[in-house]
């Protein structure tokens, strides 16, 4: 038992990011309080993830470009620093973000 809880406490929020949109989106960063994680390029359809170390709780912020024009939504969603949280982030066709959050 308490080597399922060791290893459940060295694991970090997963912050998976879906793009909607008919463009790649270019120079994708998620950032969030005590944390800036570079994903590169989307393109139209694709999705990454990453594990994120926040400081404390937080919302997630994404900032893009997308033919030269950069975009930072307003922050959305929160977690906290926990490994159970996943946060599924959606950059819709206009180009806002939609951000979830939930336990797994």
């Amino acid at each position: 038992m308490v080597m399922l809880s060791t290893v459940s406490c060295s694991r970090h929020p997963r912050v998976t990011v879906t793009n909607e949109a008919a463009d790649p989106l270019d120079n994708l960063i998620v950032s969030g309080r005590g944390f800036s994680e570079s994903l590169g390029t989307l393109a139209p359809g694709e999705q990454k993830s990453v594990e994120v170390r926040p400081s404390d709780d937080t919302g997630l912020t994404l900032t893009f470009e997308v033919k030269g024009t950069t975009h930072s939504p307003p922050v959305d969603g929160y977690f906290e620093a926990s490994g159970f949280y996943r946060i599924p982030a959606t950059v819709r066709p206009d180009f806002s973000v939609k951000v979830e959050s939930g336990i797994r």
